[in-house]
């Protein structure tokens, strides 16, 4: 019955380690946001050109081994959404943005796909220079996988609570939250006391 009516250890855990979470835990007690839990402007242009890349590349590799353009763009943005899942840490400040550009990108090129004249067309896969252009477009995927990859990693957060972002404030930030919570319980209790006296 416990289980049914509060949240496991676990879910309670797992919803606070969130940094959206966090960042709203810490804006309650009117303290700032923690940049640490956000990704800034350049950092955020360096994903999103490394993104682009990535997927430009699979539609290119895909569309050189046979498949029409249309399907190439499709198959390219079904591989995208798998590495985007494959980023599965909730407390990592790259998650949400990975998200948003995946999003953006199946939406934006369904609308290419449904509106392009090439849609339908295939390349000559026999062709000399068909086989040069793959191999550059998967050199080209192959280094911005690796530069995302390296900047996932660098973003990681630790493990150890006096390593992870934000980990001091927002644990200050929860305590307060906490002494707030009980000092207006007891100020209810108190209320209610008195007026049944």
């Amino acid at each position: 019955m416990m289980m049914n009516r509060y949240l496991s250890d676990f879910e309670r855990n797992k919803i606070l380690s969130n940094p959206d979470v966090k960042q709203r835990i810490l804006m309650i007690n009117g303290d700032k946001k923690d940049s640490k839990l956000e990704l800034t402007k350049e950092q955020q242009k360096q994903i999103s050109v490394n993104f682009s890349k990535m997927f430009s590349g699979l539609v290119v590799v895909n569309w050189c081994r046979g498949l029409k353009l249309g399907v190439a763009r499709q198959k390219a943005l079904e591989q995208m959404s798998a590495y985007v899942k494959s980023k599965s840490n909730p407390e990592h400040p790259m998650n949400k943005y990975l998200h948003a550009l995946d999003n953006q990108y199946r939406r934006d090129i369904s609308e290419v796909n449904m509106e392009d004249e090439f849609a339908d067309d295939t390349l000559p896969v026999k062709a000399d220079w068909v086989k040069e252009w793959e191999k550059l477009a998967t050199d080209d995927f192959n280094i911005s996988m690796q530069k995302m990859n390296q900047m996932y990693k660098e973003f990681m957060p630790q493990k150890t609570p006096e390593k992870q972002f934000g980990a001091k404030s927002f644990e200050e930030a929860k305590e307060k939250a906490h002494k707030k919570m009980l000092m207006i319980l007891q100020m209810q209790l108190e209320n209610e006391n008195q007026r049944a006296a």
